[in-house]
């Protein structure tokens, strides 16, 4: 009888124990779900940010206990999240329920009738009251008298206040009295908003540091003048301008407040130059101009009127640059400069053979977004074509316009590069012929996806000239190669002469469509077409080149390595095109 009774007690003890087990297991792999619901997606967002619940969120539930305690908390959470809405009478029903693997903490809200404001007093005092930009702030705000309180209004129109006063000079700006009252019995709120703006400061002595440049040269980059009021962005915009200079590695802008002289801040303008002697060397590739090889000095300053000189030498297996420049700034030197240039150039490929001298001079001058270009030069080249040479001399007037559109050249995802340009010479002005010639070039890339973008470019020209046959080489138009119609050599596109000989054309005509895809690190992949060619009358005999490629997005630029077919005239060639730049 004993034994039976201690076999039962042993039995009922593995069954409490496998009972206790599996609850336990069951409770481990319960997890906690929530769910809100009858609110906004702001509200529902500041709902969440203060449930103390949330954390736990989607994890296994270790204490059914703890739990149920940040549940009992919900309620006033939810109320006090809302408040800020102007919700101050929501109605909140909640359940706490198991389902088979979780459990579900759910929350419907009613929110209820808005809080609207009964009571509003906002008053400007001091010099701000005279200055249009705050009363209309004050007028576009959307706080008034019977509008629902949202917090969020009332302390964006105290942000707009106080970055406006900093903005425009007023530095003793503060609030002497800002508070909301709610009344819950009346179901009304009261504002209270008064600002004192102080004094409106005052650009005083304008004093630059030591540098290797005129102070009377450097206040041509300052945007304003003593007694003008001191506003944060003409600060920015005067740092800007002097470290885009080239002349200075560090720049820094600030008004000096402890020696104000009543409403009158000196400026101090630190400056730390950089080296005065800039060298470059570069080297790279293009299938179009072989192994290519670049050497630059650049003189940042000749004087302490900021003039500058700049010489370069390109070299490649086909084309040679030798170039000299003088730069002089111009009375507003960040957007306008005058340049002397000398340059030497020769170019021998299979189809172009030249060499010309240039001598000219130019204005550069920064209009909005476009930047404008009037130049005058004397150029005298020879050049052959088939088995006659000729020498040419031309004083030649041209003038263009170029815009680049885009966030980052270096990286474009959107963006677009418009290029207007016109030359031309008179024979009674030092120039062998007559011509006029009009070019226009655009680009642009759009993102359709995020992997994704299409470019497109064009790219026509066309010129009037009394003798074609005196008009340098220099000045025809050429199709073919890596830029222009990839699936044909470099320049190959061009009207011939009865020796089957390239001789360039009067008018020019390429497009291009390329769609690319990258990959996630900086690798690519693209597709593209290319059709055009320089012709001499308007009947243009295009010819079109199709093909793939690989692209690297480098730090500098992509690095574009293509395959192309030619459609016409060399189908069985097919041509590989290495290039590197930005794509604007």
């Amino acid at each position: 009888m004993k034994g039976n009774l201690m076999f039962k007690r042993w039995a009922l003890n593995i069954v409490t124990l496998l009972v206790l087990m599996s609850l336990s297991l069951s409770l481990a792999a319960a997890t906690l779900v929530i769910k809100i619901e009858g609110a906004s997606k702001d509200q529902v967002a500041n709902i969440r940010s203060m449930l103390s619940l949330v954390p736990l969120e989607g994890k296994e539930i270790v204490s059914l206990s703890r739990v149920r305690y940040l549940y009992a908390k919900a309620d006033d959470e939810i109320h006090k999240a809302l408040q800020p809405f102007g919700l101050y009478r929501p109605k909140i029903s909640a359940q706490f329920v198991e389902k088979n693997d979780y459990w579900l903490a759910r929350f419907k809200v009613e929110p209820g009738e808005l809080l609207p404001i009964g009571y509003l007093d906002i008053q400007l005092k001091g010099e701000a009251l005279q200055d249009d930009a705050f009363n209309s702030i004050l007028l576009s705000s959307s706080l008034r008298t019977g509008s629902p309180l949202v917090h969020g209004v009332y302390e964006d129109l105290k942000k707009q206040l106080r970055s406006l006063a900093a903005e425009r000079g007023y530095y003793q700006g503060e609030f002497t009295e800002h508070r909301v009252e709610v009344d819950l019995l009346s179901y009304q709120a009261r504002i209270i908003l008064h600002y004192d703006s102080g004094p409106r400061f005052r650009i005083g002595d304008i004093v630059f540091t030591d540098s290797p440049l005129a102070d009377d040269f450097l206040m041509r980059y300052v945007p304003f003048k003593r007694g003008d009021p001191v506003q944060n962005k003409n600060l920015l915009n005067l740092q800007e301008a002097l470290v885009d200079s080239d002349y200075f590695q560090l720049v820094e802008v600030r008004p000096l407040w402890s020696k104000a002289t009543e409403a009158d801040v000196p400026i101090e303008v630190m400056l730390h130059a950089k080296k005065r002697t800039k060298y470059t060397a570069g080297f790279g590739y293009g299938t179009d101009t072989g192994v290519r090889t670049t050497l630059g000095m650049a003189r940042r300053w000749v004087n302490k009127r900021g003039h500058q000189f700049k010489t370069q030498l390109r070299a490649s297996q086909i084309r040679s640059n030798l170039a000299a420049e003088y730069v002089i700034p111009g009375l507003r030197p960040q957007e306008d400069r005058y340049a002397v240039n000398l340059s030497l150039n020769e170019e021998h490929s299979d189809n172009v053979d030249n060499s010309n001298l240039y001598l000219g001079a130019s204005w550069q001058k920064q209009q909005g977004r476009w930047r404008q270009v009037a130049a005058l030069g004397w150029q005298q080249e020879e050049f052959k074509i088939g088995n006659e040479t000729t020498q040419s001399t031309f004083l030649i007037p041209r003038i263009s316009f170029t815009t680049v559109s885009t966030q980052d050249r270096l990286n474009v995802k959107n963006g677009y590069r418009l290029t207007l340009q016109a030359l031309g010479g008179a024979d009674q002005l030092l120039s062998d012929t007559n011509f006029i010639q009009l070019k226009f070039g655009a680009k642009a890339v759009h993102s359709f996806a995020p992997q994704w973008r299409v470019l497109g470019r064009v790219d026509v020209g066309t010129t009037f000239v009394d003798d074609f046959d005196k008009l340098p080489v220099s000045q025809r138009f050429f199709a073919g190669g890596d830029s222009s119609v990839r699936g044909y050599e470099y320049q190959s596109l061009s009207p011939k002469d009865a020796d089957d000989e390239i001789m360039g054309g009067q008018n020019l005509f390429v497009g291009s469509v390329e769609v690319d895809y990258r990959f996630k690190g900086n690798w690519g992949v693209a597709a593209f077409i290319d059709s055009g060619s320089a012709f001499k009358d308007i009947q243009a005999n295009l010819s079109t080149g199709v093909g793939v490629g690989l692209r690297w997005f480098s730090p500098i630029g992509p690095v574009r390595i293509d395959i192309a077919v030619p459609q016409s005239g060399e189908k069985n060639d097919i041509r590989l095109h290495l290039n590197l730049g930005p794509d604007l």
